[in-house]
């Protein structure tokens, strides 16, 4: 019989938002905890549009794939917010991804890819400061909009799979996983090229 225990150490994780940590704690909740900061779904330390990943998957997923989640709390804090990394593009590509992978007949992932596409092309990468400045409401919800939208349309598409409950909870701890990696993946792409130049500059 398989265990619905977190690790040991890990908070028991519970969909939706919480009062306090005595009333429960979603992922991102977690996230704040161990950040330091007041205890919120939306910790200043993770992008918006990651906390928004979270929460969806967080909320989708079975109790039993919940209590994984915790594992990731950690890698969360300060995730996107290396300056010059713009995250939301990032995270709707990798949605846009798994929707095509789960319903290749589906409109909206291909028009999604081709407006980040779009964007991409006419769009030169920002090499200042992170895309939301000092972020804000207005900022947080730019990002989090389309995200939860498009992952909305990601869970439409796995009920028109008809993926079962496990299916489902290995793709949505599968998109987490993926957006996480490529965010990270983006910072240390970003990191390497700033000590590129600064080699070249102290030449």
């Amino acid at each position: 019989m398989t265990s619905t225990r977190p690790p040991e150490g890990l908070p028991v994780l519970e969909a939706g938002a919480h009062r306090d940590a005595e009333a429960g704690s979603c992922l991102m909740e977690y996230v704040s905890v161990l950040a330091g900061e007041r205890f919120t779904d939306r910790p200043r330390c993770t992008h918006p549009a990651l906390a928004a990943v979270a929460w969806q998957v967080n909320d989708a997923v079975s109790s039993t794939a919940r209590q994984q989640l915790g594992v990731r709390a950690v890698t969360l804090i300060g995730l996107g917010r290396e300056a010059g990394v713009e995250v939301r593009p990032i995270v709707l590509a990798v949605i846009a991804r798994a929707g095509l992978a789960i319903d290749p007949a589906n409109r909206f992932f291909p028009r999604l890819q081709r407006r980040l596409e779009r964007r991409a092309e006419t769009r030169p990468p920002r090499r200042g400061r992170g895309e939301e400045g000092d972020g804000g409401r207005l900022a947080t919800l730019l990002h989090v909009g389309p995200v939860n939208h498009a992952c909305a349309h990601l869970l439409v598409a796995a009920r028109v799979a008809d993926l079962d409950a496990d299916a489902r909870d290995r793709m949505l701890v599968a998109l987490l996983d993926d957006t996480i990696a490529a965010v990270q993946s983006a910072e240390r792409a970003l990191r390497a090229e700033r000590d590129v130049r600064a080699a070249v500059t102290a030449t």
